[in-house]
């Protein structure tokens, strides 16, 4: 159970990197808040198919409020404020500064989970934000616009550190993995309708090239795919963990940010995003080691 669930959490990653060049192309030709709501209703559409089809219910006193809740945080808010930001800052990154979160979950997870933290989490930080100053200085931030997006990038990295805490306590409980993303997408799709009706333009007629519409479908996916994968490896994955391998994203994000959108990264870039993957595997590698000394010492002691 547990290799399918690494499994399961290193394919989601694959898919949560190609997102922001997904999302990036499908923002030539539509408007923010047409294509999260597109995006997020169709997904709910299809889960909900799936899930009546399979015979599963949604009754509250059964399911509860916590997954509605989650839905709206993660991926309603956080797929509104992520795509938001793509319009202002580079697919890169935001995928780097999403890979600091093995630095929030696993604190955060001592006060609310009662999970335990290495100090080693420190240096390890202290090494990532130095990698993530090189990138930054080479992404000029300095404007407006990208001020702005990291600004919401920030915010986003928040409510994903908080929704993490919330599916990894859900799926400790008996709750189906396909009951609860459904219940995710449900909730999200009411954000994403919300956000159309004041914020979008309604009058704006839909017009998108044959390459948009397939980047849809994948988008649709792609959301739904990745949650399911994510949430069935949290039932057995500890939030600490699961956030280094979330630091994948890193490499396979770079990689389709050249190959699909051509962005350009340079060698003071590429620096600072190697800092930040050392920084967030050093603390990892420190805690194995620890591990191996302790397990030889014991091994040592039942020999005497």
């Amino acid at each position: 159970m547990l290799n399918r669930a690494y499994f399961c959490l290193i394919l989601s990653c694959i898919l949560w990197s190609l997102n922001p060049v997904a999302n990036k192309y499908a923002l030539l030709e539509l408007a923010v808040p047409q294509l999260v709501f597109m995006r997020t209703f169709c997904t709910a559409f299809v889960m909900v198919a799936i899930s009546l089809f399979l015979g599963y219910s949604f009754r509250i006193k059964q399911i509860g409020w916590k997954p509605i809740f989650l839905g709206i945080i993660d991926p309603g808010l956080t797929s509104l404020f992520f795509v938001t930001s793509l319009t202002m800052v580079s697919a890169s990154n935001t995928v780097l500064i999403m890979a600091l979160m093995p630095f929030s979950q696993p604190i955060l997870a001592r006060f609310a989970l009662k999970e335990k933290i290495h100090f080693s989490i420190y240096y390890g930080a202290i090494i990532s934000l130095f990698g993530l100053a090189i990138f930054l200085s080479e992404e000029q931030i300095i404007s407006e616009k990208g001020v702005i997006g990291n600004i919401i990038l920030f915010t986003v990295f928040c409510l994903f550190t908080v929704s993490q805490l919330i599916t990894r306590k859900i799926m400790t409980s008996s709750i189906s993995t396909l009951v609860v993303t459904t219940s995710q997408m449900i909730s999200a799709s009411f954000v994403m309708l919300l956000n159309l009706v004041f914020f979008g333009d309604l009058e704006l007629p839909f017009i998108a090239s044959s390459g948009t519409i397939i980047t849809i479908v994948y988008l649709v996916f792609a959301l739904a795919i990745p949650f399911f994968l994510y949430n069935y490896a949290m039932r057995y994955i500890k939030v600490g963990m699961s956030s280094l391998i979330l630091v994948l994203i890193v490499p396979f994000g770079f990689l389709f940010a050249i190959i699909f959108l051509g962005e350009e990264i340079t060698l003071l870039k590429l620096i600072g995003a190697v800092f930040v993957i050392l920084g967030v595997i050093l603390p990892q590698l420190i805690s194995w080691r620890k591990k191996r000394v302790r397990l030889k010492e014991l091994a040592l002691k039942n020999r005497l």
